[in-house]
């Protein structure tokens, strides 16, 4: 009689997926994001109290909060003035029901 094999636990395979997504994946952003997510995975499952804080401490060096105006502030330092902060505003939106009313008043007149 031979005996099942042990599926593996549920963090095991999740960090297997993981893995195997980051392997797969070309952009070094999003690899650097599921490299954040298996850390955090493997963290979580040992009990750690805040495993996406220390996972993104340990890949980007920076607290989570911090990451996105790192981001931008970087983004800022190479566009210069060329960075969103520097376009111009949007045009306003504009309702498409009036105007198309208005053209179709136009021609009856």
């Amino acid at each position: 009689m031979s005996l099942a094999p042990i599926s593996p636990s549920f963090p095991e395979r999740i960090l297997s997926r993981l893995a195997r997504a980051e392997w797969r994946e070309v952009n070094p952003h999003f690899q650097a994001d599921y490299r954040i997510a298996w850390i955090t995975v493997l963290r979580a499952a040992r009990g750690e109290l805040w495993p996406h804080v220390t996972a993104t401490y340990a890949v980007l060096g920076l607290h989570p909060e911090k990451v996105w105006p790192a981001i931008l502030a970087r983004r800022r330092a190479l566009l210069g003035h060329k960075s969103a902060e520097g376009l111009p505003p949007k045009k306003p939106a504009r309702s498409e029901g009036s105007a198309t009313w208005k053209l179709r008043s136009d021609r009856a007149a």
